[in-house]
């Protein structure tokens, strides 16, 4: 098993935590210059599938109910946050499918520190909404 960067394990726990899903990717954003790549870094994101036994419509409810409660509370700035299934081809007729949640920095001219800052507090904000979500039974 691989370490999980530190600033996104709050939201890897909570979302393994609900029931509904199961992790297997993740990265807590590389906003300084000398840590870019080919690959777009400038956003956080986990990447999940239904835990064993739920539907991908449970999932994908909870999921919405997520980024409704999101929106409501925190709006789009400083971090836009999106919630998304990624189809990958895996080879011939064969497509693999997988939830993705994203958090990107609203404003990509900020400093590297205050990109950290806000995608940091929204990695808080989503782990309180997704536990508030399964205790109150909307997870599933």
């Amino acid at each position: 098993m691989t370490d999980i960067e530190s600033g996104i394990l709050p939201l890897v726990e909570a979302l393994n935590n609900v029931g509904l899903v199961r992790t297997f990717s993740s990265c807590e954003g590389h906003f300084d210059p000398q840590e870019q790549t080919l690959r777009d870094r400038n956003h956080a994101e986990v990447r999940f599938v239904p835990a064993d036994s739920v539907a991908v419509a449970a999932v994908e409810t909870w999921l919405g109910n997520v980024l409704s409660r999101f929106k409501a509370r925190h709006g789009l700035m400083p971090v836009t946050v999106m919630g998304y299934k990624l189809f990958t081809p895996i080879g011939e007729g064969d497509v693999d499918e997988t939830f993705v949640l994203e958090l990107r920095p609203f404003n990509r001219f900020d400093p590297p520190a205050t990109k950290r800052q806000d995608v940091d507090r929204a990695v808080e904000q989503l782990s309180v909404i997704s536990k508030q979500l399964s205790v109150s039974g909307l997870a599933g």
